[in-house]
């Protein structure tokens, strides 16, 4: 991510650009202002440098916020900039309708300054992860293609992204299977074996402290041994991914779909968006601490086309 976070607020209330300009005046973001939903458009179409965030009104005249996420989702350039909508709209319903366009952050208005406040770090967080793998996909890694099963073990975050980058390679949509494999890795890293719940969570990453914490838990004696295993088979066409961690298990139904009250949290909507995005398919087993994702792989020609080392060399 660049060094100042750009975010675009899009309101055709200037009433309400005035508020949330003051109320994020102090961070350390650049903010840019839009009147509505075309101008907003326009602004991201011919900005020197991408938007990480955009706060967008949904109920606007001419092009309302979901007309202006349909169009914008149009365009891969800009379909992986998190949205946090911003309406007095807050029905269940209305809120799917959001999470249907790709709207995962929501604010009912009115709103604490606070809330506001929280609301952007959590989308930059989910920007920068993004970023994070797009960058690492652009690093060739031939070896995963001549893949044909295999088990990895891995302890930390750290090593769940890079096994999440490692296996995507070979897969459709890269980008999407990266991001699911890393939400599920990190998941049975720190829900399953270590045991952090979503209230818990929460608090830590009120006081900023989610991280030390992980470090902290995995440092302990009764989790230095604790390991996620990840079976990986690979058919003609598909990769099916099997992950496995030694916590106790949860109860996976409320988090595989995306329900209107997980617009509000700072956290709790990367299994859903992992299963909506990523994966043919997605399904927990047993008690929750096992999970098994089907996915596409990439056509070997593509693979050959984006530069093998034989390919590079002029051998095939």
């Amino acid at each position: 991510m660049k060094q100042t976070p750009h975010i675009l607020l899009v309101d055709d209330e200037p009433s309400n650009l005035d508020v949330l300009w003051e109320i994020l005046r102090e961070e350390p973001y650049r903010l840019v202002q839009a009147a509505g939903g075309q101008e907003a458009l326009d602004i991201i179409q011919f900005a020197e440098d991408q938007f990480d965030v955009i706060i967008l009104d949904r109920m606007m005249p001419g092009m309302n916020g979901l007309e202006m996420m349909n169009r914008l989702k149009q365009n891969e350039k800009f379909q992986w900039i998190p949205v946090i909508m911003a309406t007095a709209a807050g029905t269940p319903e209305e809120i799917c309708e959001g999470m249907e366009a790709g709207v995962f952050f929501y604010l009912i208005k009115p709103f604490e300054a606070h809330t506001l406040v929280r609301m952007v770090r959590a989308a930059l967080e989910e920007r920068l992860k993004w970023q994070g793998i797009q960058q690492s996909l652009h690093a060739p890694v031939y070896s995963v293609q001549f893949l044909q099963s295999g088990q990895f073990s891995i302890r930390t975050m750290e090593e769940a992204y890079a096994l999440a980058i490692f296996l995507a390679q070979a897969c459709e949509d890269s980008e999407k299977v990266a991001f699911g494999l890393n939400e599920i890795l990190c998941n049975a890293v720190e829900h399953g074996n270590l045991g952090i719940g979503f209230d818990e969570k929460s608090r830590l990453q009120a006081e900023n402290s989610w991280e030390e914490e992980i470090e902290r838990r995995l440092a302990l004696p009764e989790h230095r041994s604790k390991k996620v295993t990840v079976q990986v088979e690979r058919g003609q066409d598909t990769l099916a991914v099997t992950i496995t961690d030694e916590g106790a298990g949860f109860d996976w139904h409320h988090y595989e779909v995306l329900r209107p009250e997980k617009g509000f949290e700072s956290h709790g909507r990367g299994i859903a968006m992992a299963k909506a995005l990523s994966f043919q398919n997605m399904e927990y087993q047993g008690r929750g601490n096992r999970v098994r994702c089907l996915v596409n792989l990439k056509p070997y020609d593509d693979i050959r086309a984006k530069g093998s080392p034989a390919c590079a060399a002029g051998l095939v």
